[in-house]
């Protein structure tokens, strides 16, 4: 089943048909996590026009059917506070889409899980903030969260509705990683940790400096920490062997990627993928404020097509794209023009955690039995390019 979805998501992609897409219902939150990159108050909202109405997104979302869209995600800020929740996600249903949630699960209550078992989801992407109250008090202001999301997940198990975690890897919650593995460990599976934050560029700007994140280097240890934890250690033994192809960058190794052409982007966005925000723009990319095309000015169809022609065009970064540690440093077009403020510009930051993870998996993989690390030669894996956003869309 898996491998089917896959191919019609790169069908999509090669056709440019816009397969799944994320709806941003509001960036209204119970929590108030202080790396979000949309989280809004209610009084922002009113000024700038307040939540799109649900005849709104019911448009949306029959148009963006018509055009070849199977797979919705609705996510937030905290989808299950928008007011017409239940009203949308039951529609989508009928209308025969497969649909997804992301959520903190700390407002999925028994009436919340009573209408979601009428017609169950594909999938819930719970995202764990910590391993106790104290640290989803410190991280997202609220002293018994950690407990909320616990009461919100058991009535996910009850009552049979798929379900899995994620992670957003913090200073402040850093601490609970190995808690939070266990406890996804207990429903058994495992944890899907991003240690890597965008700077929140929708929400302050890309003039004021983000400092709710880990630093390169603690964002690669946590990485291969992560990895360390949840790898069988064959797996692990192959991505490490895959880091130690790690090459310092030196000028004139910057200066031979800088002079080869850059290439497009490489995930779903813009290609089978969108995502309207809760304003009723539509993008390719829910972690880039450009382009937006109003779907309440123009058709669904309309819009994708300008969102196609722009992801044809776009072009980023040569040294990123052509850098000779390229298949050990993940980056995509979001997290440059997050990073940098531009499409052009290095992200050092990201350079380096690349070299900091080479470090890590040399450092850890000493730790494995000499049997397991002299195995089958020097077979090294290289991680497919993927990035949250693509594993939260293609259940």
């Amino acid at each position: 089943m898996a491998s089917i979805r896959h191919d019609l998501f790169m069908r999509s992609a090669k056709q440019r048909v816009p397969f799944t897409g994320a709806f941003e219902l509001t960036p209204m939150c119970n929590f108030h996590c202080k790396m979000c990159y949309v989280r809004k108050s209610p009084q922002d909202v009113q000024e700038r026009g307040g939540l799109m109405p649900l005849d709104f997104w019911l448009d949306v979302a029959q148009q963006a059917k018509e055009a070849g869209t199977l797979s919705p995600l609705l996510t937030g800020g905290e989808p299950f506070t928008y007011p017409h929740i239940r009203e949308l996600y039951l529609a989508l249903c009928q209308m025969g889409m497969e649909v997804s949630i992301n959520s903190n699960g700390s407002c999925i209550t028994e009436d919340v899980v009573s209408w979601l078992r009428e017609s169950p989801p594909v999938r819930i992407n719970i995202t764990l903030y910590g391993g106790s109250n104290e640290t989803y008090g410190r991280l997202c202001g609220d002293p018994h969260g950690f407990d909320k999301m616990r009461r919100g997940v058991e009535l996910l198990k009850q009552n049979n509705i798929r379900f899995k975690f994620n992670c957003s890897l913090t200073p402040d919650n850093a601490g609970d990683l190995k808690t939070m593995i266990d406890f996804a460990k207990s429903y058994g599976m495992g944890l899907k940790v991003a240690t890597y934050m965008f700077p929140p560029l929708r929400r302050i700007g890309a003039e004021k400096k983000f400092v709710d994140r880990l630093t390169a280097e603690e964002c690669a240890y946590y990485q291969v920490l992560t990895d360390w934890y949840q790898l069988e250690p064959e797996k692990f033994r192959n991505l490490a062997l895959n880091a130690g192809r790690y090459r310092e960058l030196t000028p004139e190794l910057l200066a031979e990627a800088e002079a080869k052409g850059p290439r497009p982007m490489g995930c779903l966005s813009g290609r089978c993928s969108f995502w309207v925000d809760w304003q009723g723009n539509l993008s390719g990319c829910g972690m880039m404020d450009f382009p937006q095309f109003s779907l309440k000015e123009m058709s669904f169809v309309d819009a994708w097509k300008k969102v196609v022609n722009w992801t044809n065009e776009l072009r980023y970064c040569p040294t990123c794209t052509n850098c000779v540690n390229h298949s050990v440093c993940f980056v995509c077009t979001a997290m440059v023009y997050n990073e940098t403020g531009g499409l052009t510009e290095r992200p050092t930051y990201l350079c380096d955690k690349a070299k900091y993870c080479a470090k890590y998996y040399k450092e850890f993989l000493d730790k494995l039995p000499e049997e397991i690390r002299n195995a089958d030669g020097d077979t090294a894996e290289i991680p497919p390019e993927s990035c949250a956003f693509d594993d939260d869309l293609m259940p």
